[in-house]
C-alpha cells in the first residue's frame, strides 16, 4: 500500500499520493502476481524475471534523476529526493529475493526442474561441468589482477562480474573476471531420460570453482559475484546537430562504461574490505549497495522460461485476423504455413470502406499493421510513406518494408527517436538502413521525444489522392517477452490524413502549424484540450444530463489534470480510471473524489494502450492514443489522441473499457488511504477476467452493435 498522508513526502499534499511509492506499490501488485500458485510456474518465473528487469531500468532511468545526478541541478549531487524511497526499494529487492529463494525454487524442484548451486552437482555433472567451463568459458574469459591499492577497471552497465580474492608472499591481491554475455547466465545440464529433471546451475558458480586453475601461483581466498548499474542517462543532446548519431553513439559507448553508478549488487558473503574497496571505486555510499540473499541478476531467469515444458506455462495465444480482413478467397500458402485465415490481398480497399480498429494481441499484428505498411511498400500506386518510429525490434518487419519502398524510388519519411531510453542503439541501426536505401530520415523536434507512433499513405486513386493512416498506442514490438496489450486505428478519413500531413512537416522542421482539426497533440494544445473534455462533462452533469468518463492510462501524475477529474467528480461526473501503473489521484474521498474509482488490471498482457471514453450527454465520443496524463507526457513529449468517428467503434472501446472495470480476476482497486486490494468474486458470481474474454471474442469473431443498457 502506499504511505497514509501524513506520511507523504515533503512537498506532497494529501491531494496527491507520492509518484515514486505509487511506482513501488504497482511493482509490489506484480510480485503478489509471482507468488500466485493458481498460475503456471514459468509464467510466474517469467514475471519475477519482468520484475527484476523494470527495477533495473529504474535504477538506470530515474534514480539518477532523485539522487540530483542530472537535470538542472548545480552544485553537489542532492540525494533528498532519493532518501525517502530508499526503505522501500531495499525491502522491495528483498521481496523479490524472497520469492525467488523461498517460493519459485521449491516449487519448481516439484516439477523436475532443479536450479542447484555448484556444490549441490553429482560426481557426473561435475565432471560435465569440467569439460564445458574448458570448451565453452575458459577460452573467452580474461582476469585483470591489482593489487588493492591499484586502480580497479571499469564495470560496464549490469554485466555480471566476479571479483577474486588472492594472495601472493603475503600480499593480498584482487582479480577481476568479467562473465561474458555472449554467454548464457546458466549452465543446463541435458536431459538423458524421461525419469530425469532438469538441472541449472549458474555460470558465475562454475566460472567459480575453476577459478584456482587459473592462478596457479597465487593462494585462492575466495571468489565473490558482483553486479554495478550505471545511470542510462545520455545527457543533454541538440536536436539540431548535424552529427547527433554520432554524438549519440559515442554517449552509448560511456553509458556502459563510464556513467556513473548508481547501484551496487553483491552477494551477503562478499568480506567488507572488497564490499568497501568497490564501494570507493564507483563513488557509492552504504545506502546504495544492496546485499543479496539468493541470486543476483533475476532478469536473467527469463532463459529458464524457455525450457521445453509447455505444460508449465500458460498455452500460446494465436492471434486472429479481424473478420473484414479475411478473404474469402482461396486460402493462400502463407495461411497454412502462419496459421492465419487469408488476408485480404488489398487492405486498402477494406480501409476506404471503413474505419478498422484493431485490438493486439488478440488481432494479428503481422497480418494488419505489418502487412499495412509491406502492401504499401510495393503497391505501384503509393507515391509515399511517413512513419514515425520510437521502438521497434532487431528483426523489424516494418523497417524491412520501409527499406524495400525507398529502394522502389517511393518517397520515404521516417522520424527516428534515436533517443527512445535503451533502444538508441537499434534505433541508430535502422536509421542508417534507411538512410543508406535512400529514406529521408529525420530526429524529432528540438526538445521534444517524439513518442507517438503513426504511419501515412499517399495513394494515387483515379483521379484523386487518398491517405490511409494507422495511428496506435502502443509500439513496433509484436514479439515482446511479455505481449502488450494495444489499440491501433485503421482510417482513410481525410480530415486525419490532412491533420498528420500537418503533423509530419512539424516533425520535419518544415512548419510550426499547430491547428488541428481532428486530432488532439501534445505538447501544444493536448493538456487544455482534455481539460476542456473533463470540464464539459462536469457541464452536463450540472444540467442534469448523462455524464461518465472512462479513462484507461499506464500512468495518472499530472496534478493539472487530477484537479481537473477532482472538480468534474464534484460536480457529479461519474469517473472510472483503469490506471495500471503510477496513479497518484487519490480516489473516494468524501467532497473531493466521491465519484471517481481506480482499479488497476495486470494479468497476462501489459495493459498498454490509452483509451478516453466521454458519455457527453448520450452522445459519446472515444480516443485513443499514446499520452499518459503525466507532465512529461503532455509537456516534453509528441503525443497524439485520435477520436474515433463510427458509432461501432465507440461502443467497442466502451465494451472493452467495461469488461476490464468488471475484471475480478486481475484487477486491483485503489483505497482512499492508499492501500490496493485484490478484487474477488462474490461466491454467488463467476470468475471474470476481461483478458480471456478479450480472448473468447476474438475467436469467436464476435461483432460488437450497441450500448447495452
Amino acid at each position: 500500500m502506499l504511505p497514509p498522508s501524513g506520511h507523504l513526502a515533503s512537498g506532497h499534499t494529501p491531494r496527491l499520493f507520492d509518484r515514486e511509492l505509487s511506482w513501488i506499490a504497482f511493482n509490489r501488485r506484480l510480485l503478489y502476481e509471482v507468488a500466485d500458485s493458481a498460475q503456471p510456474i514459468l509464467d510466474r518465473l517469467l514475471k519475477l524475471s519482468q520484475a527484476s528487469a523494470a527495477l533495473d531500468e529504474y535504477f538506470m532511468v530515474k534514480v539518477p534523476f532523485l539522487k540530483g545526478l542530472h537535470g538542472p541541478l548545480t552544485g553537489a549531487p542532492d540525494a533528498a529526493p532519493f532518501r525517502h524511497i530508499h526503505a522501500y526499494l531495499k525491502v522491495l529487492v528483498a521481496r523479490q529475493q524472497a520469492h525467488f529463494v523461498s517460493n519459485l525454487k521449491p516449487h519448481l524442484a516439484q516439477q523436475d526442474i532443479h536450479l542447484l548451486d555448484y556444490g549441490e552437482l553429482s560426481d557426473f555433472q561435475i565432471k560435465h561441468c569440467q569439460h564445458r567451463f574448458e570448451d565453452e568459458v575458459a577460452p573467452i574469459l580474461t582476469a585483470l589482477t591489482t593489487s588493492p591499492e591499484e586502480v580497479t577497471p571499469d564495470f560496464s552497465n549490469l554485466s555480471l562480474n566476479l571479483a577474486v580474492c588472492l594472495e601472493l608472499h603475503g600480499q593480498k591481491q584482487l582479480s577481476w573476471v568479467k562473465l561474458p554475455r555472449v554467454l548464457s547466465r546458466f549452465m543446463i545440464f541435458p536431459k538423458v531420460s524421461t525419469e530425469e529433471g532438469w538441472v541449472a546451475v549458474p555460470l558465475e558458480q562454475v566460472v567459480a570453482a575453476y577459478l584456482p586453475k587459473i592462478f596457479p601461483t597465487y593462494t585462492f581466498l575466495g571468489c565473490f559475484p558482483f553486479r554495478v548499474t550505471r545511470s542510462a542517462d545520455l545527457g543533454t543532446l541538440d536536436s539540431e546537430t548535424a552529427n547527433l548519431m554520432e554524438m549519440i553513439q559515442e554517449s552509448l559507448q560511456q553509458r556502459q562504461q563510464q556513467q556513473q553508478a548508481v547501484r551496487l549488487e553483491v552477494l551477503q558473503s562478499m568480506p567488507a574490505w572488497v564490499r568497501s574497496h568497490l564501494m570507493a571505486h564507483l563513488n557509492l555510499i552504504p545506502e546504495d549497495t544492496y546485499s543479496l540473499s539468493g541470486c543476483l541478476g533475476l532478469s536473467d531467469l527469463k532463459e529458464l522460461t524457455r525450457l521445453p515444458r509447455p505444460d508449465l506455462r500458460s498455452p500460446n495465444w494465436k492471434p486472429v485476423v479481424p473478420m473484414v480482413l479475411t478473404s474469402s478467397a482461396r486460402p493462400s500458402l502463407r495461411s497454412f504455413t502462419s496459421g492465419l485465415p487469408n488476408v485480404s490481398e488489398n487492405l486498402f480497399a477494406q480501409i476506404a470502406k471503413r474505419d478498422l480498429l484493431l485490438h493486439f494481441p488478440y488481432h494479428s499484428f503481422a497480418a494488419t499493421v505489418e502487412q499495412f505498411i509491406a502492401q504499401a511498400a510495393v503497391d505501384p500506386s503509393v507515391l509515399a510513406i511517413k512513419m514515425t518510429l520510437y521502438r521497434t525490434a532487431i528483426d523489424a518487419p516494418i523497417v524491412r518494408s520501409l527499406i524495400t519502398a525507398a529502394k522502389a524510388e517511393k518517397q520515404v519519411v521516417v522520424l527516428v527517436e534515436l533517443t527512445a531510453p535503451l533502444d538508441e542503439a537499434i534505433n541508430i541501426h535502422w536509421a542508417k538502413s534507411l538512410e543508406k536505401a535512400g529514406a529521408h530520415v529525420v530526429y524529432g523536434v528540438v526538445g521534444f521525444r517524439t513518442h507517438t507512433n503513426l504511419a501515412l499513405i499517399v495513394r494515387q486513386e483515379a483521379e484523386h489522392i487518398r491517405q490511409y493512416a494507422y495511428i496506435g498506442t502502443g509500439d513496433y514490438l509484436p514479439d515482446r517477452p511479455e505481449p502488450y496489450a494495444d489499440l491501433g486505428l485503421l482510417t482513410s478519413r481525410s480530415e486525419v490524413g490532412i491533420d498528420l500531413n500537418h503533423l509530419f512537416n512539424f516533425l520535419t522542421g518544415c512548419s510550426r502549424h499547430v491547428d488541428y482539426t481532428t486530432l488532439m497533440v501534445a505538447p501544444e494544445k493536448l493538456r487544455a484540450q482534455l481539460k476542456d473534455l473533463i470540464a464539459r462533462e462536469a457541464q452536463h452533469a450540472q444540467a442534469g444530463r448523462a455524464a461518465r468518463l472512462i479513462v484507461k492510462l499506464n500512468l495518472l501524475a499530472d496534478p493539472d489534470l487530477i484537479e481537473a477529474l477532482y472538480a468534474a467528480s464534484q460536480a457529479g461526473v461519474e469517473i472510472d480510471l483503469i490506471v495500471r501503473g503510477i496513479c497518484r489521484l487519490r480516489p473516494g474521498v468524501e467532497g473531493m473524489s466521491d465519484r471517481i474509482q481506480v482499479v488497476s488490471v495486470l494479468g497476462q498482457y501489459v495493459e498498454h494502450s490509452r483509451t478516453l471514453y466521454c458519455c457527453n450527454g448520450n452522445k459519446p465520443e472515444a480516443w485513443i492514443g499514446t499520452a499518459d496524463w503525466t507532465p512529461r507526457g503532455l509537456d516534453e513529449r509528441i503525443e497524439v489522441m485520435v477520436p474515433l468517428k463510427e458509432s461501432e467503434l465507440i461502443v467497442s472501446v466502451y465494451q472493452q473499457l467495461e469488461c476490464l472495470l468488471a475484471d475480478n480476476q486481475n484487477s486491483w482497486r485503489l483505497s482512499p488511504t492508499g492501500q490496493y486490494i485484490k478484487q474477488h468474486p462474490p461466491l454467488d458470481e463467476p470468475m471474470l477476467s476481461a483478458q480471456a474474454q478479450f480472448q473468447h471474442q476474438a475467436r469467436s469473431r464476435k461483432q460488437i452493435s450497441q450500448v447495452p443498457n
